[in-house]
């Protein structure tokens, strides 16, 4: 791959950050332009990132040198930009969670196919090798059959009505939020979709989103799994994976800085996977290899399909208000 993908970013905040921050550290992209919703936060974005600021998320889309667009705007504005980017002729990289619902996924998908767009779902921790290289043993047998796995998601942050996190109508929430990763590791361990899942939460001030919350949900075929997530709860970042021969030990995985354990009786190994790139420029070279080379992207059509649908489901059973 010897030539670089152009990037805009969508959006200026916090995510947008992270990414345009690891970009430069990538093989294969560069930043262009940042589009927000004033020059001013495009500009400023600019000085700290690089590349042109662009006022307005149209100008951005329809920008000719842009050639893939990472759509981190709120939730709720996914579906529309990422849609309104492929009409434009761009490739779209787009945020977890990739919309409000299902169906806003499958139209969203059906765009793709008919403009000829590389469309996939950033789940950055996935893009890894070393989440490729857990997934992989797990799958192959190397604990076993799997029995249990509880996964869990949570950091403390002041809650603001600023935060697009807070508002129903942007698919706020902590299941929405951080949840999602949760989800989307169990089903990629077990390798298969859930049969029965429940979830329960905590609304904020009684009748907003949920700030954190804790669900179930078993695969038919003697595995059943739990979730803890949250924006408002300081607790840990772990998985843990329990089969008939073994367990793993996952700490603070979704970064992908830190090594996982397996524990087999009396034998321990310590599996870590060498990468000199960050997580972000790991996932911008991941997304460059499937519009430059053709490749495979890294999550599925199918696999995001399938983690919307479940997500639909755990709202739905914990009384999760949706506008």
């Amino acid at each position: 791959m010897n030539t670089k993908l152009k990037w805009g970013v969508l959006g200026t905040g916090m995510i947008a950050g992270k990414f345009a921050g690891d970009l430069p550290n990538s093989n294969a992209g560069v930043l262009v332009a940042s589009g927000s919703r004033t020059q001013e936060s495009a500009d400023h974005f600019a000085g700290q990132y690089g590349g042109r600021g662009v006022e307005g998320y149209e100008a951005l889309i329809n920008d000719p040198e842009v050639q893939a667009v990472y759509n981190c705007l709120p939730n709720g504005l996914h579906h529309e930009w990422s849609i309104a980017a492929m009409r434009a002729g761009k490739h779209v990289l787009c945020e977890k969670p990739f919309a409000l619902n299902a169906g806003e996924a499958e139209q969203m998908f059906a765009v793709a196919e008919e403009t000829g767009r590389v469309l996939v779902e950033a789940f950055m921790y996935r893009a890894h090798p070393q989440t490729q290289k857990l997934i992989e043993m797990v799958r192959g047998g190397v604990i076993g059959d799997l029995r249990l796995i509880r996964s869990n998601f949570t950091f403390f942050r002041e809650p603001s009505m600023d935060d697009a996190r807070y508002h129903p109508s942007q698919g706020g929430g902590a299941i929405m939020d951080v949840g999602t990763y949760c989800v989307n590791m169990i089903r990629q361990l077990a390798g298969s979709e859930p049969t029965e899942m429940q979830a329960v939460a905590h609304l904020y001030q009684g009748d907003g989103v949920d700030d954190y919350a804790a669900g179930v949900m078993s695969f038919g075929n003697d595995l059943l799994t739990t979730f803890t997530c949250g924006m408002t709860v300081d607790s840990d970042q772990g998985t843990y994976i329990a089969g008939t021969e073994g367990v793993i030990e996952v700490d603070a995985f979704w970064f992908c800085e830190n090594s996982f354990t397996i524990n087999k009786g009396d034998k321990k190994e310590v599996v870590k996977v060498a990468e000199e790139r960050p997580l972000y420029a790991v996932e911008a070279d991941a997304f460059a290899a499937a519009v430059l080379d053709g490749e495979d992207p890294w999550v599925s059509k199918e696999d995001t399909l399938g983690n919307m649908r479940v997500m639909d489901v755990l709202r739905a059973s914990a009384g999760v208000p949706v506008e």
